[in-house]
């Protein structure tokens, strides 16, 4: 928001007071005035209206679609939702009783004819009443054995009855619309299904079950009493206790701000438990890092070969530690080349070591060489480390002296001259071990200290509690901090009540949005065309 510097603005002067006539005369007067001539009011005041007339009424029409992944498989669920859904589910079912007689929350058990009324499958439905189920609305979910044909054809008799093939999303749509969950818990729907981590899964259930929004709505709770006194002095300056001006409101809004800030810096490496941790496994051609890989994973996963320079492209592969992903990326070995494809390699490489949050830098034991671990440790910068010497049963006496094959060392064990002879700062370097990647165990030690890193790197136990926190939530949560923090340089410096109002107002807009309160329409479809269909 483009302002004018605080030590420019003209400080809030209380005026003298006088009849409640009068007091209620200036309000309404400053109250016109703010709304039309303020700029930031005005803008505000045209989108809020803009939202109110743009946001649609809630299709009013019955959705169909498959719920789970299409395929072979035991068992298929094709959901339906809407004001037709029982009527629909009845005329193409057959059973002991009637889906529209049914009570909610029941399991029928019968045939689903086709569309020339023959028997198609022996089904479950399973009957949801408006307004106790997911949407809203009434829902039937009906249980087919599963494949590519039944599930296709269920879905096609229905719409063909008049259901409506459902959008991505629509059905968890509905059910924020409904008023059955805030937005903040329709994002936990998404995540909970892309979750990669048994962490992600805790964190998506957490704000699903409402964690979140309690937060905020905590936040929230705190604030309002703040911008309601700030109104107070706005409106009626004379008739306000004068006890609590400056420094005193500006701590308030510091005691807000707090927790935001916390909240926010833990965030990292809550987003890395629950996304997972990318792992670049970079060194020269020809030291082992695809056979580290394959050993890893369990199986042939990059192509082996004694020739240096086999590996041109990345190759991806995750495997889980401690319930959480670590995807380990093979990238082309560092050296000079001329051949263009291999520089392409390289540059992958390098890409990939950027977006590392963990790096293993594999070195051949059987010819040690520290310039080459140098040239490789310039691709890796600043990422968090771990030296992995390979081809351990090779090595020579002279570079076995120093340590044991297949030991695990941290960074504190280390010693200096290891991390000195490579080049790598001591904050950074956080196991070295040898492997022996063509040996049935020899990787062990890797493993070991991959789990070792994870906890590290991922080891914040405060952000351990928190809910999942989407993009757009941190961005709206950082909009909140600005906004308070420029509030309360405003009520340290003495500037204008008016100008501190919209910076609270603004805050408690940010933090509404999180969970969906006066946000516009645009966005919630962005957000739920990101689901997956059937959710």
């Amino acid at each position: 928001m483009d302002r004018a510097p605080l030590r420019d603005r003209a400080p809030h002067r209380a005026s003298g007071g006088g009849g409640s006539r009068r007091i209620h005369e200036r309000q309404r007067r400053r109250r016109s005035f703010q709304t039309s001539h303020h700029p930031t009011r005005r803008r505000e005041a045209r989108r809020v209206a803009r939202v109110d007339e743009a946001w649609p009424k809630v299709e009013n029409d019955t959705i169909v679609a498959l719920a789970t992944a299409p395929g072979e498989s035991a068992v298929a669920i094709v959901r339906m939702s809407g004001p037709s859904a029982l009527a629909i589910a009845t005329r193409r079912f057959r059973g002991r009783r009637s889906p529209e007689r049914s009570a909610s929350h029941r399991l029928l058990l019968g045939s689903f004819l086709d569309a020339y009324d023959s028997p198609l499958d022996t089904v479950l439905l399973s009957i949801f009443r408006a307004p106790r189920s997911y949407t809203g609305e009434d829902v039937v979910e009906i249980s087919s054995h599963g494949g590519y044909v039944i599930p296709r054809a269920i879905l096609e008799c229905l719409i063909a009855e008049g259901a409506r093939a459902a959008r991505p999303g629509e059905f968890t749509e509905r059910a924020f619309r409904n008023g059955k969950l805030d937005l903040a818990q329709a994002e936990a729907v998404a995540a909970l299904v892309k979750a990669r981590s048994d962490r992600a899964v805790r964190a998506a259930g957490a704000t699903l079950g409402g964690a979140l929004s309690l937060r905020v709505a905590e936040l929230d709770r705190d604030l309002v009493p703040l911008l309601a006194e700030i109104e107070a002095r706005i409106d009626f300056p004379s008739d306000v206790e004068p006890s609590l001006d400056g420094p005193a409101l500006a701590d308030r809004c510091s005691r807000i701000t707090m927790p935001l800030r916390e909240w926010l810096s833990h965030l990292p490496a809550a987003r890395r438990r629950e996304q997972g941790v990318r792992v670049a496994l970079v060194g020269r051609p020809n030291v082992g890092k695809s056979s580290l890989l394959n050993a890893l994973v369990g199986y042939e996963r990059a192509i082996v070969s004694e020739l240096p320079g086999t590996t041109r492209d990345t190759v991806e592969e995750s495997i889980w530690l401690e319930g959480t992903e670590l995807r380990l990326c093979d990238a082309a070995g560092v050296r000079r080349s001329s051949d263009p494809l291999e520089r392409l390699g390289l540059e992958r490489t390098n890409d990939a070591a950027r977006r590392a949050d963990l790096a293993v830098l594999v070195l051949d034991r059987s010819e040690p060489c520290v310039e080459d671990a140098a040239a490789v440790l310039t691709v890796v910068a600043d990422r968090p480390l771990v030296v992995a010497w390979n081809k351990a049963d090779l090595a020579p006496a002279a570079a076995c002296a120093a340590g044991v094959p297949g030991r695990v060392a941290d960074a504190d064990t280390i010693g200096a001259a290891s991390a000195r002879e490579l080049g790598i700062s001591k904050s950074l370097l956080l196991a070295e071990v040898e492997t022996v990647a063509v040996r049935p165990g020899g990787v062990e030690p890797l493993r070991e200290a991959l789990r070792d890193s994870l906890r590290r790197i991922s080891g914040d136990a405060a952000g351990e509690e928190l809910p999942t926190t989407s993009v757009r939530q941190e961005t709206l949560l950082r909009r909140a901090v600005d906004a308070l923090e420029r509030a309360e340089l405003g009520l340290r410096e003495d500037s204008s009540y008016d100008l501190i109002a919209v910076d609270l107002t603004e805050a408690r807009q940010a933090l509404g949005e999180i969970v969906g309160r006066g946000i516009d329409h645009d966005v919630v479809q962005a957000i739920f065309s990101q689901f997956c269909i059937g959710k």
